[in-house]
């Protein structure tokens, strides 16, 4: 090995000719340091192409070099010490740079996996490139098996956007559903590797799929009316692998006649496509039928071979992140098998009231947590007044009840996820805690049928209300219907209080005062401050609501029923009262002063 200099500028590096396709910013920016301070350390390899000096290994330095000529840092005829290679093709170059690469800095995982690909397909064994590149045997196969991506999913794993896990799933679908996949995650959902996996291994075989004549299948369809042939599915899932393992053999045999070179059908979930290269000049071109599991075929003509070895062949026909072993029942048999069970369940039930109520409280509990198909989603009133202080009467008889099935039920230290919010009382607990089916079953079944109904009453109301919380309803909707048939009346179960009134217009308070008939107390509304004025009302309402005998009987009555038109079934929004009677201020009998009005608040402070 003889080395030499040659000038900077008499290097070049050939695009595409390295198989590190992405390089640190920041290591590169090291390595220019690095050689300013200590000189080149390492000599480049490089071979003839015309008047210059192709790079076949060295690259990276031969970029931190340039970087440092650009700054002015060493002259652009820096001399580099090199090794001029003779006599190297176009692969044994690729071969040099990829070997030099991988026994160097850590490659990206895509590069890694197409410079493994590389030296496999030029009759590489498994166990060689391992070696050279310091990982195992596995690594290499689990890598390799990205090559086969398409180009946009190579892509997105080079640039860090899909986990190896989720390429490595991707390996399983054919470039179309690589594609169609891809729209979907950049689209916002979001799909984990097993998600994937689920999908790819586990889809049913759709009308689409076949390649067979239709008039062959004696059995029948599902279909959606409202999509297309991908919306409609074989219900005799055997019968349709069985024709259209017919159809893929006649397909191949069609190819064989016709003089295809080779003639090969895949029927993993993983085709290794990396293995294969389109055909060049006359080269008689093979085809791959690529017969999935799922029952897709995807064909691909016009393919030879690379010179990989057997051994490797057979090692990586299969992505290591597949399990080899095939279940004991088939994914329709499944679904058959639990479509059966499940009816027979059913009509079991149908004949147990007590039964079936159990297992609607069971659901009712467990449903949030994906466990059921009843799912109680607790009505946002409840979250409403669950950090309150003084929470309405009503509230507190809710959770109340809560508590003692809380208690009853023995799920008071139920599991919640490390990043779940804290709960917010008794009924939160009965819905959101993780709980155990078993152990939930039996409690439930411990109680009586009059604490069961009881139960059964508290989950349905938990998750009945208002519509929307947003607006006022002023409809004739269920809601308010069914308050109407309750004899509901928000009378006696609400005392206009400060976080009410303070919410009000000085306009809208000076009304109320007027038609609740607190402006005979009051005095001169006019003297009154907003924040005084709903502080009064308050006090007035409160005294009113515990029946103090201090104030005559009929202004008690007419506070008590004092009602803004919001906290009527159906509301009433054209509350907004006619401007003050100049009589009603200056006639009224029993006026009271400032004075006395601040005696009253200071009393009722000093009670609070």
């Amino acid at each position: 090995m003889t080395i030499q200099t040659i000038p900077l500028n008499k290097l070049t590096a050939v695009e595409g000719g390295n198989p590190r396709r992405s390089m640190d910013a920041a290591a590169l920016e090291g390595l220019a340091a690095s050689i300013k301070a200590d000189g080149l350390l390492q000599n480049l390899v490089v071979r003839k192409d015309g008047r210059k000096f192709r790079i076949v290994s060295g690259e990276r330095r031969y970029r931190a070099l340039s970087l440092l000529a650009e700054r002015g840092d060493i002259e652009k005829k820096y001399p580099v010490p090199v090794e001029v290679r003779g006599g190297l093709t176009e692969a044994d170059a690729l071969r040099l740079a990829t070997v030099e690469n991988i026994q160097r800095e850590q490659l990206a995982p895509m590069d890694e996996a197409e410079a493994f690909a590389t030296l496999l397909g030029e009759g590489a064994s498994l166990e060689d490139v391992a070696a050279k590149a310091g990982v195992s045997v596995l690594t290499v196969k689990r890598r390799v098996a990205l090559a086969s991506l398409c180009d946009e999913a190579k892509a997105l794993v080079r640039e860090g956007e899909f986990s190896l896990s989720v390429g490595e799933a991707l390996t399983l679908a054919t470039h179309d559903q690589q594609r169609a996949l891809i729209e979907r995650l950049e689209s916002g959902y979001h799909y984990d590797a097993d998600d994937i996996r689920g999908m790819l291994t586990g889809e049913k075989p759709a009308k689409s799929l076949a390649i067979f004549p239709l008039e062959k299948y004696a059995g029948t369809f599902t279909a959606d009316l409202f999509a297309d042939e991908d919306g409609t599915f074989f219900d005799d899932a055997e019968q349709f692998y069985r024709l259209q393992g017919e159809a893929v053999e006649a397909l191949a045999e069609h190819h064989r006649e016709a003089g295809a070179a080779f003639v090969e059908v895949l029927t993993e979930s993983y085709a290794p496509w990396w293995q294969y290269r389109a055909v060049e000049g006359d080269e008689q071109g093979g085809v791959v039928i690529h017969f999935t599991p799922s029952g897709r075929v995807e064909v691909r003509e016009g393919l030879a071979k690379k010179d990989v070895r057997p051994s490797v062949a057979e090692a990586t026909a299969q992505a290591p992140a597949t399990p080899k072993p095939q279940p004991e029942y088939t994914g329709p048999v499944v679904r058959m098998v639990n479509a059966h069970k499940s009816v027979a369940v059913m009509d079991a039930l149908l004949a147990d009231a007590r039964k079936a109520k159990e297992v609607a409280v069971i659901q009712m509990m467990r449903g949030i947590r994906y466990h059921g198909r009843i799912a109680v989603d607790a009505h946002p009133a409840l979250a409403f007044f669950a950090a309150s202080d003084k929470p309405p009467v009503s509230y507190s008889a809710i959770e109340r009840t809560a508590q003692e099935f809380v208690t009853a039920l023995g799920v008071e230290s139920g599991k919640r996820h490390a990043y779940a919010r804290p709960s917010r009382g008794a009924w939160d607990t009965l819905l959101n805690d993780d709980k155990s089916g078993s152990q939930l079953y039996a409690a439930v079944k411990s109680l009586s049928d009059t604490e069961l109904e009881q139960l059964h009453l508290l989950l349905t109301v938990l998750a009945f209300g208002q519509e929307s919380m947003e607006v006022l309803d002023t409809t004739d909707s269920l809601f308010n219907q069914v308050a109407a048939d309750l004899s509901v009346d928000m009378r006696s179960r609400w005392v206009p209080g400060e976080d009410f009134l303070t919410r009000r217009r000085k306009d809208q308070l000076e009304a109320i005062a007027r038609e609740s008939g607190a402006v005979s107390r009051l005095g001169k509304l006019k003297d009154y401050t907003k924040s005084k004025l709903a502080v009064a009302l308050a006090q007035h309402f409160r005294r009113c609501a515990d029946d103090d005998t201090t104030l005559p009987a009929d202004l008690r009555e007419r506070g008590r029923n004092w009602l803004p038109g919001a906290m009527l079934f159906p509301a009433v929004t054209s509350d907004v009262s006619a401007a003050p009677e100049a009589e009603d201020i200056e006639d009224a009998d029993e006026m009271a002063e400032p004075s006395d009005i601040e005696d009253d608040e200071d009393e009722y402070t000093q009670a609070a």
